[in-house]
């Protein structure tokens, strides 16, 4: 996995979705604690750090992916990252290496999202699962990914559920392998409307490495240099493959960690996010 494009679709998809969700967010009800809470937890390797609630566990910390679970059956999953080969749907892929599953690119950003789910379900083994997509909330972020905030319900063996996901797809490289990003929280029906700011404030506190944020957004296959204009003076300026692939991974994790993870509005994101 390679972190250059996922850490700029972070940064961009956390910014947005905040000051989106925020416009959306029903009033704070009467003696309801403002801000948020929350105690900074690190992962042991150092690759990402986030706030948890009081009385909430960590259960998985390594390679910028941190989930934890609250006392009341609440979820919360951070930096999650899959490659996917361009193709018909099928969720499980045998012998493809980091390629578990195959979707086609041009769907769009809300089926590649269904698909997740149900791919999820089908691996869950829970024939009672049902999800609907309630709204949807594109986050701009130019060529650098395409990326929403999605609000919906769920209901399985554990009762109903309203979660609240933010959802990248990554450009296709050459070779036609794209990769997804998302983090999700997930929230009984019963504490959804209370517990919603919390959830919140844990998806924007939620901050990968520098490194493990260009590691999740770098494409399997390195993008090549665009060629040297011709009459360009032929002094060899241009940029090494390497360089190149190092320059576009920087600027997409900056707009990642910028406009998805930190919710900075779409006209305060560099020019080179749009």
């Amino acid at each position: 996995m390679r972190i250059a494009a996922v850490t700029a679709i972070l940064a961009a998809i956390a910014v947005e979705a905040s000051a989106q969700a925020a416009g959306q967010a029903n009033p704070p009800a009467a003696g309801t604690a403002s801000p948020v809470q929350l105690q900074p937890y690190t992962a042991p390797d150092q690759s990402a750090s986030v706030g948890v609630p009081a009385g909430w566990t960590v259960t998985k910390g390594v390679n910028a992916v941190i989930q934890m679970s609250g006392p009341q059956g609440e979820a919360i999953s951070l930096g999650n990252g899959l490659f996917v080969k361009n193709g018909p749907f099928q969720p499980n892929l045998q012998g493809m290496g980091p390629i578990t599953m195959s979707m086609p690119y041009q769907a769009t950003l809300a089926q590649k999202y269904a698909m997740i789910w149900k791919a999820a379900s089908a691996q869950a083994g829970d024939p009672t699962e049902q999800v609907t997509i309630i709204s949807a909330t594109p986050i701009p972020l130019g060529k650098i990914a395409e990326c929403g905030i999605f609000l919906g319900s769920q209901t399985n063996k554990k009762g109903p559920s309203k979660f609240e996901s933010r959802f990248c797809s990554l450009p296709m490289d050459t070779n036609g392998i794209f990769k997804l990003f998302w983090m999700n929280a997930t929230i009984p029906d019963a504490l959804a409307k209370q517990e919603r700011p919390i959830a919140e404030a844990v998806l924007s506190s939620y901050k990968p490495s520098p490194n493990s944020l260009k590691l999740i957004l770098m494409p399997s296959t390195p993008p090549m240099p665009p060629p040297m204009p011709i009459g360009n003076g032929g002094g060899g300026g241009g940029e090494s493959s390497g360089m190149y692939a190092e320059r576009m991974a920087q600027q997409s994790a900056n707009c990642m960690d910028l406009g998805v993870i930190r919710e900075v509005p779409e006209r305060k994101l560099p020019d080179y996010c749009n």
